[in-house]
C-alpha cells in the first residue's frame, strides 16, 4: 500500500526539513489557525515567519507529495481555517479537498514560482492578517537553503520582511510590487549561490538612501551533510512513488515516464558528486550538487504525484484506498481527543469490504458516507479536538 510504503521515507525527509514550530496559539476551545507548507526551504521560511508573528501552527509536507497522515494532523489542531503557502505543485490540491470535506477553510497564498509566491505571502499577510514589516528588508537567493535560514532567524529578530532573489530578479521593481521603500537592507547568501545576485547588491548601491549589509554565510561540514541527506530522502520518494504505480497498474505516458527516470538517475548522479566532494573537503561543492539533485528529484516527484492523483479521481479502488488510509489516520487522532467515532469506523470497514469486492458503485457511495459523517462528528466535537490540542502542546505531553 502507497502509504504504508511512503510513511518511513516522508517522515525521515520531515524531520531533516525545518522543524514546524508549534506556537502557543491553540488554547481550549478557541480557533486556530494553521499553515500548511512543503518543506521547500524558502515557502517554509515565510511560514515560519508568520507563525511566530501571528501566533499560528506550521504543519510540514514534503513537497509534492500527498500524505494522509498530514490531514489527520491539521484536524487535531481543530483549525477554522488553513492557509496553504505554495502552488499545487508544491502542496498537492488533494490536502485542499480533503479539509473542505470536513468543513474547514481553506486559503492558497501562492505564485507561479517561489518568487511569485514571495510576493504573494507578504501580500497578503499585509492586507488579511494586518502584518507590518518595519524591519530591513532581507534579500536571500531562493534556492539557498542555509542561506534562507539565516535570514529567517535576522527577520524574526529584527521584524524584517524576506525577499527572494535570483539572476534576473529586479529588486526595485519587486520592492515597489510590494510597496516598500527600503532604507535598510541586508543581503545574505552563501559563496556557492552569491554569484546570482551580485547584480542585486549592485543595484542597491546605486541608492544612495540605501544602508545596505552583505553577510556571507559558511557552508560548513554538517551544512553540507544535511544537504545531501534531504535530497538523498527526496531521490527515495521519487523512486518509491513510481515503484507504487507500476504495482498498483498505474499506467505513464512513455515520455513522462522517461523523464522521470532521468531525473532520478541525474539526482543520483549528482547526490555521488556531493558525497565525493564531501569526503575531499569541499563543502561548497557538495551542498551546491546536493541542492541540484533535490532540485531534480522534486521533478520526478511532481511528475508522478500528479499522475497518481489523477488516475485516483477516476479509480475507485484507487480512491477507496485513498479515502480508508486518510479517514483512519484522522480518526485516530479524533480518538485521541475522545471523540467516538464508533459509526466511522463501521463505515470504513464497509469500505475496505467494497473494495475487495470490486464493488464501484458501493464505494463511491460509501465514501460520500463517510465524508458527511466525519465533518458532522469534526464540527460538534470541535471543542473537545481544541482542548485536547491544548493540553498536549502546552503541558508536554506532546
Amino acid at each position: 500500500m502507497i502509504w504504508k510504503k511512503l510513511t518511513s521515507v516522508l517522515i525521515g525527509l520531515i524531520m531533516l526539513s525545518t522543524a514546524a514550530a508549534v506556537s502557543a496559539a491553540t488554547s481550549g476551545g478557541t480557533p486556530t489557525t494553521v499553515i500548511l507548507v512543503s518543506d521547500n526551504a524558502a515557502d517554509s521560511a515565510l511560514a515560519h515567519y508568520i507563525a511566530n508573528v501571528t501566533g499560528s501552527v506550521v504543519v510540514t509536507t514534503p513537497w509534492g507529495v500527498y500524505d494522509p497522515n498530514v490531514t489527520a494532523e491539521i484536524t487535531g489542531y481543530g483549525p477554522d481555517l488553513v492557509i496553504i503557502i505554495g502552488g499545487p505543485d508544491a502542496v498537492p490540491q488533494q490536502y485542499t479537498l480533503d479539509l473542505q470535506n470536513i468543513g474547514i477553510t481553506v486559503k492558497r497564498w501562492w505564485g507561479a514560482t517561489r518568487y511569485g509566491t514571495n510576493i504573494a505571502v507578504i501580500k497578503n499577510a499585509t492586507v488579511e492578517l494586518g502584518i507590518k514589516f518595519k524591519g530591513p528588508v532581507i534579500i536571500v537567493p531562493g534556492n539557498d537553503t542555509v542561506a534562507i535560514q539565516t535570514a529567517l532567524q535576522n527577520a524574526l529578530r529584527n521584524m524584517g520582511i524576506i525577499l527572494l532573489a535570483n539572476k534576473t530578479t529586479n529588486i526595485t521593481r519587486v520592492m515597489e510590487k510590494i510597496h516598500i521603500t527600503p532604507h535598510n537592507v541586508t543581503v545574505i547568501q552563501s559563496h556557492v549561490f552569491g554569484v546570482y545576485i551580485r547584480h542585486v547588491m549592485k543595484e542597491l548601491k546605486n541608492q544612495t538612501k540605501c544602508n545596505c549589509i552583505e553577510i556571507n554565510v559558511s557552508i560548513t561540514a554538517n551544512v553540507a551533510l544535511k544537504a545531501i541527506s534531504i535530497s538523498e530522502r527526496k531521490i527515495e520518494i521519487a523512486k518509491q512513488l513510481l515503484q507504487n504505480m507500476t504495482q498498483q497498474n498505474v499506467t505513464l505516458r512513455p515520455g513522462t515516464e522517461r523523464i522521470i527516470t532521468q531525473m532520478i538517475k541525474l539526482a543520483e548522479k549528482e547526490v555521488n558528486i556531493a558525497k565525493e566532494a564531501y569526503n575531499q573537503g569541499y563543502y561548497g561543492r557538495a551542498y551546491g550538487q546536493a541542492i541540484a539533485a533535490g532540485a531534480h528529484a522534486d521533478i520526478a516527484i511532481k511528475l508522478a504525484s500528479h499522475r497518481w492523483l489523477d488516475e485516483s479521481e477516476s479509480n475507485p479502488r484507487l480512491r477507496g484506498d485513498m479515502t480508508f488510509w486518510k479517514v483512519n489516520a484522522t480518526l485516530r487522532v479524533l480518538e485521541k481527543a475522545g471523540v467516538n467515532v464508533t459509526l466511522l469506523r463501521q463505515l470504513l470497514k464497509q469500505l475496505k469490504e467494497a473494495i475487495i469486492s470490486g464493488n464501484r458503485e458501493q464505494i463511491w457511495n460509501i465514501i460520500e458516507q463517510i465524508h458527511d459523517l466525519l465533518r458532522q462528528i469534526y464540527r460538534q466535537n470541535l471543542g473537545m479536538v481544541r482542548a485536547h490540542a491544548f493540553r498536549m502542546h502546552h503541558h508536554g505531553r506532546g
